[in-house]
């Protein structure tokens, strides 16, 4: 596996770090964009990019806007979810001019799975989506929580719209791999704070995709952690059943915990993502 690094230009001219990982043979079967979760980063792609470089995939992923490398001076603020749309647009835009005539499909975890899905309502021709544990319903065991997020009045946002917010996640909740939660509670790089304004903009933002979910209509798979304590799965499957789309299909790993792609059981979960993505070529 070969690991690059880069910038690109975002929406607003904004320059934005990214990285890809590319299988060793020249062959490459399709480009896969995989946008990260919220308070994490594009390194933490590495295991799952490991894995479908090796079955003939390129991965190349980006940091969100607020987080590491593209934080800037604003930790945990996005600006907001049309930035980053655009910013997604703009990467796929330049994947494009590379890829040839491969297909480009877009993946996402949790808060990239939010993005992702409202990415594929707005761009229905796109070659497919694959979801985990998206961030449908408010964070329910965050410190932030639904309670801060209902007493952030508008007047609140408008006044002090960069106000930092604690958005501590109990690593314990996104894995049962002792190796990767012993490697994220050491991470310096995980974002651990929110702005107001970002915390409105994620709930307005889900609420839009589950009101929008009969306009997805591109090929679409959707898994959800059986045990996640972190967001709600009741919303997902909800999502799911309102989901237009002729070519959808949802799988629920029973005991899983949050982070699908970084729990002990990932390889059934890589697996069925493989099989699906062959599918689709």
């Amino acid at each position: 596996m070969k690991n690059e690094t880069g910038y690109f230009e975002g929406r607003e001219l904004k320059k934005l770090f990214y990285q890809y990982w590319l299988p060793d043979s020249e062959d490459i079967k399709a480009y896969i964009i995989a946008i990260h979760g919220w308070g994490t980063h594009s390194d933490r792609l590495k295991i799952l990019a490991e894995y479908f470089t090796d079955k003939g995939y390129a991965i190349y992923a980006f940091d969100l806007r607020g987080h590491w490398r593209n934080a800037g001076d604003n930790p945990g603020d996005m600006d907001s979810m049309d930035h980053i749309q655009k910013d997604t647009l703009l990467f796929m835009d330049m994947i494009g001019e590379i890829s040839t005539d491969k297909k480009i499909f877009l993946m996402g975890h949790s808060f990239g799975g939010l993005v992702s899905l409202i990415f594929a309502i707005n761009h229905p021709a796109l070659a497919g989506v694959l979801i985990s544990s998206p961030l449908l319903g408010m964070f329910l065991k965050l410190s932030m929580g639904k309670k801060v997020i209902k007493s952030l009045s508008k007047t609140l946002v408008k006044l002090a719209p960069n106000k930092i917010l604690d958005n501590i996640i109990d690593q314990n909740q996104l894995t049962s791999d002792l190796k990767i939660l012993r490697q994220h509670i050491a991470d310096k790089h995980k974002i651990e704070v929110i702005t107001a304004k970002s915390a409105i903009e994620i709930d307005k933002s889900s609420k839009w995709a589950m009101d929008n979910a009969s306009n997805l209509l591109c090929p679409v798979l959707i898994m959800q952690a059986g045990e996640d304590k972190i967001i709600d799965k009741q919303k997902t499957k909800e999502y799911f059943v309102q989901v237009r789309s002729k070519d959808k299909t949802y799988r629920e790993y029973d005991g899983f915990l949050h982070e699908l792609w970084n729990e002990k059981g990932r390889a059934q979960v890589y697996q069925d993502m493989f099989v699906w993505l062959e599918k689709h070529l």
